[in-house]
């Protein structure tokens, strides 16, 4: 009887203690869940002890929340367990014709897309270079002239740039740009404005696009003028590469009324087109689209396979840039890789089938793109959760750790100013989500060796953001800052 007691009594102490464990961070959570800044929204709160999968504190955990950019996290984890780190895209040059003696060229180059996001990007330096390099192969191949045109087989991605569920004032800017067969220079397009002394402006690109159709109606707005406040709006036609800009624009500072923004290119195929004849013109060699004389039996040369940076590599700038075409690229890299239609409606398939083998609920998932940028995709916190447990896990399998792939807040990427002042700087790894009336956030803690997968959702809050980013602040230094060195 004494031992039983004894042991009643150990079991009693045992819960005893893990009770007060979790006590102050379910009371935080409860905190969060009631302040202020959260009055009349929508609130879901998951974390979860990465080791055990049992979560030691939330709110709403199984409830559906839009989840805007976090959703690039159920993306790029499905996409590394899918594809695996070192998966490549390969965007392949042919020249299909024939070259004489004279290094006269008759054919046709032809550029096969694959749909890599990365080509001529900005943020991967050394594949701004695709242009160089296919021209400097031309050259090396003998050839000095062509008599032919520049092609491009985009039939690799046949499903419509822009995912069906983004809102018509999204896809204009440079943020809601489409995902093509052939990507060049992150599919955006630099437009400069110039002011005029009648008030108004002119509009045109940067390097000029001829094949772009800008209409633009932009005047300066007037001091006094209440009836019409600054505001500029976008309208963009993929049809016909036109591009429509209206609105009154702020009086700029110190007296410089020219300014330059980014937007959408609806035609980045043409812009890599024009990027090469003009390098071609470089480099003296003469391209003549007029005639092409193509001998009696054409030869295909492979002359280039240019090969982009690894998924890894991908799916980091993604998610410190948050980059939404990036994300549609690889939802889409999916089914085409199973040699499957690269269509968005195929990606979503893979990643729930994906989940489901590996026992998570996929209920709790309504996934519409890869980016998040849809009004209505959402998931649960504990969905994230365990989608931000089980890439971990799987680490070993996978070859990378994908906690290392997420920005550090307070230090990096799309969370550089959060937490700033914190003791978490630079010790929570986060993936950030915010549009209007949302704001996510979804990672790890502590940023090395994660010991807890951590996900705050909320939705149609009607206080300032700022001040719900200070809550969520104030919740995760209450969750994780007492034990700051990650035990």
């Amino acid at each position: 009887m004494l031992k039983k007691f004894i042991i009643v009594s150990i079991i009693s102490v045992i819960s005893s203690i893990s009770a007060m464990a979790a006590g102050p961070r379910q009371s935080a959570v409860n905190r969060f869940v009631n302040s202020k800044a959260l009055t009349h929204a929508t609130a879901g709160v998951c974390v979860m002890d990465i080791k055990t999968g049992k979560t030691i504190a939330g709110y709403n955990t199984d409830k559906g929340i839009v989840s805007a950019s976090t959703m690039k996290i159920v993306t790029s984890a499905s996409a590394l367990e899918i594809l695996g780190k070192n998966y490549t895209y390969h965007t392949r040059v042919y020249a299909i014709g024939n070259t004489d003696n004279n290094g006269k060229f008759s054919g046709q180059i032809m550029i096969k897309g694959c749909g890599d996001p990365t080509l001529g990007s900005r943020f991967f330096d050394e594949h701004t270079a695709f242009v160089d390099t296919l021209v400097d192969c031309i050259e090396n191949h003998g050839i000095n002239s062509i008599d032919g045109e520049i092609m491009l087989d985009k039939s690799g991605i046949p499903d419509a740039p822009i995912p069906g569920y983004w809102m018509l004032e999204d896809i204009s800017e440079s943020y809601g740009t489409g995902y093509h067969a052939v990507n060049f220079a992150d599919n955006q397009m630099k437009i400069k404005f110039t002011y005029h002394d009648d008030g108004t402006y002119s509009a045109g690109t940067d390097p000029e696009m001829p094949w772009m159709h800008i209409l633009c109606n932009l005047r300066r707005h007037i001091t006094g003028d209440t009836a019409n406040r600054p505001g500029i709006t976008t309208r963009i036609n993929y049809n016909d590469t036109s591009f429509e800009i209206n609105g009154i624009v702020a009086k700029r500072r110190r007296g410089k009324e020219d300014f330059a923004s980014w937007y959408a290119n609806p035609a980045p195929d043409r812009l890599l087109v024009d990027s090469i004849k003009n390098a071609l013109a470089l480099h003296d060699i003469a391209l003549n689209t007029a005639s092409i004389e193509m001998g009696q039996k054409a030869d295909t040369l492979l002359l280039l396979d240019y090969k982009s940076p690894s998924l890894s590599e991908i799916i980091k700038s993604t998610l410190f840039r948050s980059d939404n075409m990036f994300a549609e690229a690889l939802l889409r890299t999916l089914p085409a890789n199973a040699s499957r239609p690269a269509t968005s409606g195929n990606g979503v398939g893979m990643v729930n089938r994906l989940w489901k083998a590996k026992g998570l609920d996929t209920d709790q998932l309504a996934m519409k793109d890869g980016s998040g940028l849809a009004r209505n995709g959402w998931t649960t916190p504990k969905f994230l959760c365990d989608v931000l447990r089980t890439v971990y896990t799987d680490r070993r399998a996978i070859g990378t750790d994908y906690s290392e792939l997420l920005p550090r807040a307070g230090r990096e990427g799309s969370v550089k100013w959060m937490l700033r002042r914190s003791p978490l700087r630079g010790n929570i790894v986060l993936k950030s989500g915010s549009m209007g009336g949302v704001q996510c956030y979804a990672g790890y803690y502590p940023a090395k060796n994660p010991q807890y997968a951590v996900a705050v959702m909320v939705n149609n809050f009607s206080e300032k953001r700022k001040d719900v980013v200070k809550q969520v602040e104030t919740l995760l230094e209450d969750l994780f800052a007492p034990n700051s060195n990650g035990k």
